[in-house]
């Protein structure tokens, strides 16, 4: 895998841009140190896609300077409504179509985006391989499996699955206080996710988060937020001891977790994507962040 940038150009909300907007987006995002780009085949059904690839098009020069990534199983009925499909037909299809919009040869990163109850490990195997050998897929990954779909899916799959992209911040942090509550009858002592974090740390499977400065499933930003005072005033405090803002602060929380840890920033603002890399700089101390775990209204026993 290609040296890569441990904050991740998020795209999803690309809906209001144009080619040229997405194009300077992504020359200040490589300016700046961030080669790694993520998308999937549903955001804005395809819109992502096909305005990445018509910056290629426009641009193919900055394809090798890429790291692109991009995610399948989230499809829709003719009525709009959402299912998941991870079947190996639709899985090549899937890429197919996301190679075309992106007007490219290949991905170099895979992500099954969300779990198919109905996946069949021996067909996703074929299809990895399939993509593999074919150089229209470098890597893949998963996005939101839990340890025991992981499992099954490992029990056929031997093509390396290099992360697991969930969610995970200062307003979502059930992936880490299951461990710090465990055996405790409190919230954080639920077993959300039955211990993934130390089960893919044992695995190699690298933490990517997803929308970490959410407040749970998109109930906004936690920054500036009046519900939460507390864990803006620590942001504020920690702001002012490192001497830089408070998303810089929210992201070095995250990548203290591990050199291999990655985060997607969702934002598409340049000043906004700088606070986020601000965040590489920032070595919190454990002190620091346990006063952030709690200021954020986790328990710690």
């Amino acid at each position: 895998m290609p040296t890569t940038s441990r904050i991740v150009q998020g795209l999803m909300r690309v809906s209001d841009m144009n080619a040229e907007r997405l194009y300077e987006l992504i020359r200040y995002d490589l300016d700046h140190g961030v080669n790694y780009f993520d998308t999937a085949d549903c955001y804005g059904n395809g819109f992502s896609e096909s305005l990445i690839g018509d910056v290629l098009l426009a641009r193919p020069e900055l394809r090798e300077q890429m790291f692109l990534q991009t995610k399948c199983s989230i499809v829709r009925d003719h009525f709009g409504r959402a299912y998941y499909d991870l079947s190996k037909e639709h899985i090549l299809e899937a890429v197919e179509a996301s190679l075309s919009r992106l007007k490219t040869t290949y991905v170099d990163c895979l992500l099954l985006h969300r779990p198919d109850l109905f996946l069949d490990p021996h067909e996703i195997a074929e299809a990895f391989r399939s993509l593999r050998d074919e150089g229209k897929v470098k890597s893949f990954g998963i996005s939101n499996f839990p340890k025991e779909t992981i499992e099954y899916l490992l029990s056929e799959v031997d093509v390396p699955i290099i992360l697991n992209q969930v969610q995970f911040g200062l307003g979502h942090l059930c992936l880490v206080s299951e461990a710090i509550n465990n055996n405790l009858t409190c919230k954080d002592g639920v077993y959300h996710t039955g211990e993934l974090f130390y089960y893919m740390k044992r695995k190699g499977i690298a933490l990517q988060a997803w929308s970490p400065y959410q407040k749970g499933f998109f109930e906004g930003v936690i920054f500036d937020e009046g519900r939460f005072p507390d864990l803006n005033a620590a942001l504020n405090e920690m702001a002012a001891k490192y001497q830089t803002s408070k998303c810089a602060v929210a992201t070095a929380f995250i990548l203290a977790l591990g050199e291999d840890v990655t985060v997607v920033t969702g934002s598409v603002s340049p000043a906004h994507v700088q606070e986020c890399i601000d965040g590489l700089n920032i070595r919190l101390s454990k002190e620091d962040w346990y006063s952030l775990y709690r200021a954020a209204g986790a328990n710690l026993p």
